[in-house]
């Protein structure tokens, strides 16, 4: 079983909700860290770093898991969610892209518009949490290469290397 880590702020709360409430319909195992009620005066970035976090902590500890952030400008979402070291937040407009998105850089993070139209809306997060990550050198080289800059603001090209039984295989 999937877990989404779903939150929206006001801009996309309604959408959030709703897409939580699918994903519970289709078995996954969900988490709102969104606000309890519609808040018009609140900001996005404590639901990004929110989703981002738990998301990070879940998949370091060996939980299949996935962030759902809902936000007014998904944009600025995908910035948000992108400060938390781990976190690889995507926005994407169709399921094709999220699968690509998963494919190439092993998104974790869905940053949504609020105006998005349900029905699609929730099958781009669908195809998000059920495509696996390309299983090659390559990709995994690419995604070792970001993480490391990302933790130590180099890349020394250590990973070249890398082989393809050392390529962490989620989704199998």
């Amino acid at each position: 079983m999937t877990r989404i880590h779903f939150a929206a702020d006001h801009g996309g709360y309604e959408l959030g909700r709703a897409l939580q409430q699918r994903a519970t319909d289709a078995g996954h195992d969900v988490v709102w860290h969104g606000a309890d009620a519609l808040d018009p005066g609140d900001d996005y970035p404590i639901f990004a770093v929110r989703v981002g976090a738990a998301v990070v902590a879940d998949q370091d500890a060996g939980v299949d898991a996935f962030g759902v952030l809902v936000v007014d400008d998904a944009v600025a979402g995908v910035v948000a969610a992108n400060k938390v070291n781990g976190a690889r937040a995507v926005s994407t407009e169709s399921p094709q892209g999220s699968v690509r998105a998963r494919a190439v850089v092993d998104a974790n993070v869905l940053v949504l518009d609020g105006i998005a139209f349900e029905p699609s809306a929730w099958l781009n997060v669908n195809a998000f949490v059920t495509s696996p990550m390309e299983q090659t050198v390559e990709r995994g080289r690419q995604i070792l290469q970001i993480e490391e800059y990302e933790n130590s603001g180099t890349i020394e090209g250590w990973a070249v290397q890398l082989e393809p039984e050392q390529i962490h295989r989620a989704h199998e």
